[in-house]
């Protein structure tokens, strides 16, 4: 888990990866680690400064609840677009792990488009709405996620492009298999303590109960964060 700690005036920045917990840690690394948390959250106590992390997992199932769009579906477009590259630019300027096209990014208000947050919601929204546009047809809608709703409108359908034909059919076999989604990458966005708080919660329940379980929850509790 990744937490950060800002102000308006400057930032304190606590930065840690908490691994799987299948991954071997040290007591007194995970006790390091929740003394460098506390130790930043002390220093800076509004809510609404405070970010936390998410996994890419999280982000798409908020945005396919958000947008009525599936789950796999969002998946499967971040694996053929981008890789789940957040930073990834096209040779056409598409941008982020959905690759936005910058007309697009202007119509859906995405400010942030390498923010991996903002381009997961933002890219689900456009899907959403292209198939509500063909009437849940997702042939249609991937074509014109891929190139463009006018091309659709123009030949009645997917268009004849090596590349969107090649698009379409690839999106839906990863559908079928399930797509790739990294474990370990994360993206920081605005979270109240409360969202933080579950998050916590959501780790130790995870992890084991062995002796950095306990270090880790002695220190959380010392903050009232338990």
């Amino acid at each position: 888990m990744k937490i950060s700690v800002a102000s308006s005036d400057s930032m304190i920045t606590y930065e840690e990866i908490i691994e799987s917990p299948t991954k071997e840690t040290s007591t007194s690394n995970t006790n390091a680690t929740s003394k460098a948390f506390v130790e930043a959250l002390n220093q800076k106590t509004v809510a609404d400064s405070i970010k936390t992390a998410t996994s890419y997992k999280d982000i798409f199932i908020e945005a396919s609840q958000k947008y009525g769009v599936s789950y796999d579906l969002l998946t499967a477009i971040a694996e053929q677009e981008s890789g789940f590259n957040p930073n990834a630019v096209s040779h056409t300027g598409a941008m982020g792990i959905m690759q936005i096209m910058p007309a697009t990014a202007n119509e859906l208000k995405l400010t942030h488009p390498f923010d991996a947050y903002e381009n997961i919601m933002a890219g689900a929204k456009d899907i959403s709405q292209k198939l509500s546009e063909y009437n849940g047809d997702l042939d249609k809608a991937l074509a014109a996620y891929n190139a463009g709703s006018n091309a659709v409108d123009m030949y009645g359908g997917v268009p004849p492009y090596g590349e969107t034909l090649s698009y379409v059919e690839n999106v839906k076999a990863i559908m079928q298999r399930g797509a790739n989604v990294p474990y370990t990458n994360y993206i920081s966005r605005n979270a109240t303590k409360a969202e933080i708080e579950a998050d916590l919660k959501a780790l130790l329940k995870e992890m084991p109960e062995t002796e950095e379980y306990a270090a880790l929850r002695n220190t959380l509790a010392e903050i009232n964060y338990l």
